[in-house]
C-alpha cells in the first residue's frame, strides 16, 4: 500500500512538473517590429530568444506567404526590392529544439517613391553642327541613383547617361532641335524637362552664354559671334524688355541673321528681378540696389578681352524697358557708344535730364502712337517722344525741320504705316531719326500678326544700316 501511494506521488509531480513547463512556455514573448523603411526596403527585427545548452534558435522570414530566408541565427532581417506606398505582411518563425515553433507578425507599409525633382536644362552653346548643355544636378527625393535618356526631336539620341553635361554632335545647320532629358529612378519613376534650341546658319559662327560676377551677384549675357576668326569687328548690344530672357530671346532675333550677314557681335545682356512684378526688368532709376550700369561697364571689359572688338563702334538698342536701358546708357556713358536705337522706350523722368550730353551720340527712335504701355506722349515716368527728339537735335547739332519720308504701306492689313523725320547734323554728323508709326502698339516691328504691331519693316536691318554710318572716330 504505501509503494502504491509513492507511485502515485511521484505520477502527480511529474504531472505538476510538465504543466508548469508548458506554462512557463507559452509565457515566452516573442514579437518583431520595424526599425526602419523607405519606399523600397524595410530592416525588421525580432525578440532575440535565449539558448540553453544546444538549443539554438533559428528563424524563418516570410513576406506573406514567400518564404524570403531561413536557419537565420541573428535577430534582425533587411528586406529588400520593395514597391513604394505598398502594405505588406512580415511573418518571423522561431524554431528551437524541444519547443513548438513560435510565430510573430508584423505590418508595415512602405514610403512613396517620388519622382525625382525638376531640374532645367541650360544652353551652354551652340553652333552649326553642335549644342553643348548642362542640367541641374537633378536630386531623387530618397537619395536613388539616376540616369538619364536624351531625346531629339522625340528619338532618343543616348540612354542610361549618369552626367550632367553633353556635347550634342552630328546636328544639321540651321535646324530646329527639340531636347528632351528624362531622369529616372531605378524604381521607374520619371521627371522630364525640355528645351529647343536652334543650329546655326554659319560654319564658323558661335552662340555662348557667358557670366561674370558684379556686385555680389552672378550676371549672364549671350553672345553671337558670326565667325571666331574676324578681328577688330563691331559690337551690338542689345538689351531685352521687362519679362524677357536673353537666352533663349537671342535663339530668336532676327538680329542674328542681319550680324550674321554684316559680320558684327550681338550681345544679349540679361536683366534681374528686382521689382513687383517677378519679372526681369532693368534699373533706370539709381535708387534700386541693382547696378545694371555697372554690369554693362563690365561686360564690355570682358568682351573686349575675350574677342576682337573694334571699341569705336559699339551700338546699343532695345525694346520698352530695354529701350528705357539704352536711354540710360547714352546718359551714363555715351562717349564709349557710336550710336543707339531706343524701340518704345524713352528717357525716365526720375532722372532730370541736361541741359546737353557730354558727347554727340546719333539717335534712331522708333515709336508707336498708340502705344498703352510706354506712352508716345510721355507721362509720369516718361519723357515724350518730341521732346526726346528736341533735346537730341539741339544736342547734335542737327537743323531743325527733317526730311519726311513714309515707308512703303507693304501691308496695308496690319492698320498702321511708318512716317520718317530724319533730322541731319551738318557739322558734326550726328544725325538723328524718328520713326514714328502711326497706330502703332507696344510691340517690336516687324513680320508678325500681333495687334497693332507695324509689319512694313525689316527693323534689326534698318537699325544696322543706320548704325554701320557711326563710327567715334
Amino acid at each position: 500500500m504505501k509503494n502504491i501511494s509513492i507511485g502515485i506521488l511521484v505520477i502527480a509531480a511529474m504531472f505538476f512538473m510538465n504543466s508548469c513547463s508548458k506554462e512557463k512556455e507559452t509565457e515566452i514573448n516573442f514579437s518583431a517590429t520595424i526599425q526602419s523603411r523607405s519606399d523600397n526596403k524595410a530592416t525588421i527585427s525580432w525578440t532575440e530568444l535565449n539558448a540553453s545548452g544546444e538549443n539554438t534558435f533559428r528563424y524563418s522570414i516570410y513576406l506573406k506567404a514567400e518564404l524570403l530566408a531561413e536557419n537565420i541565427t541573428g535577430n534582425t532581417f533587411v528586406i529588400e526590392n520593395l514597391i513604394g506606398k505598398t502594405t505588406y505582411e512580415c511573418r518571423v518563425i522561431a524554431k528551437g529544439t524541444g519547443i513548438n515553433p513560435l510565430e510573430t507578425t508584423v505590418i508595415f507599409t512602405t514610403f512613396e517613391n517620388y519622382p525625382p525633382d525638376p531640374y532645367d536644362i541650360d544652353t551652354d552653346s551652340i553652333t552649326n553642327r553642335s549644342v553643348s548643355l548642362h542640367w541641374d544636378q537633378c536630386v531623387d527625393p530618397e537619395k536613388r541613383p539616376l540616369h538619364f535618356t536624351i531625346f531629339l526631336n522625340n528619338e532618343i539620341y543616348l540612354e542610361n547617361y549618369t552626367q550632367n553635361t553633353l556635347e550634342l554632335t552630328g546636328l544639321l545647320t540651321a535646324k530646329k532641335y527639340n531636347i528632351k532629358i528624362k531622369a529616372i529612378d531605378d524604381q521607374g519613376n520619371t521627371t522630364s524637362s525640355s528645351t529647343i534650341i536652334y543650329t546655326l546658319k554659319k560654319e564658323n559662327a558661335l552662340l555662348i552664354r557667358k557670366s561674370l560676377e558684379w556686385d555680389g551677384n552672378e550676371r549672364t549675357y549671350a553672345v553671337y559671334l558670326p565667325s571666331q576668326t574676324s578681328t577688330n569687328i563691331p559690337l551690338l548690344m542689345f538689351f531685352h524688355g521687362a519679362g524677357g530672357f536673353a537666352w533663349p530671346g537671342i535663339q530668336r532675333s532676327g538680329f542674328m541673321d542681319v550680324a550674321g550677314d554684316n559680320n558684327f557681335i550681338l550681345v544679349y545682356p540679361q536683366a534681374t528681378i528686382w521689382d513687383e512684378p517677378e519679372i526681369p526688368s532693368w534699373n533706370v532709376v539709381e535708387f534700386i540696389d541693382v547696378d545694371d550700369f555697372g554690369f554693362v561697364r563690365e561686360m564690355l571689359k570682358q568682351l573686349v578681352q575675350d574677342y576682337s572688338v573694334d571699341e569705336n563702334r559699339v551700338y546699343a538698342s532695345g525694346m520698352s524697358s530695354g529701350g528705357y536701358m539704352t536711354y540710360y546708357l547714352a546718359f551714363k556713358m555715351g562717349e564709349k557708344l557710336a550710336a543707339i536705337a531706343p524701340v518704345a522706350g524713352l528717357p525716365t523722368t526720375f532722372l532730370s535730364m541736361p541741359q546737353s550730353l557730354h558727347c554727340k551720340l546719333p539717335l534712331m527712335h522708333i515709336h508707336g502712337t498708340i502705344d498703352a504701355t510706354v506712352s508716345y506722349f510721355g507721362g509720369e515716368y516718361s519723357v515724350s517722344v518730341d521732346s526726346t527728339i528736341a533735346f537730341w537735335t539741339r544736342n547734335n547739332g542737327c537743323f531743325t525741320s527733317p526730311v519726311i519720308t513714309e515707308m512703303p504701306n507693304i501691308y496695308p492689313n496690319d492698320g498702321s504705316t511708318v512716317t520718317v523725320y530724319a533730322y541731319e547734323s551738318p557739322y558734326f554728323h550726328k544725325d538723328v531719326k524718328l520713326y514714328k508709326i502711326i497706330n502703332g502698339g507696344h510691340s517690336w516691328p516687324g513680320q508678325t500678326d500681333d495687334p497693332y504691331t507695324n509689319r512694313d519693316m525689316d527693323v534689326e536691318s534698318e537699325i544696322w544700316n543706320f548704325f554701320k554710318n557711326y563710327s567715334l572716330e
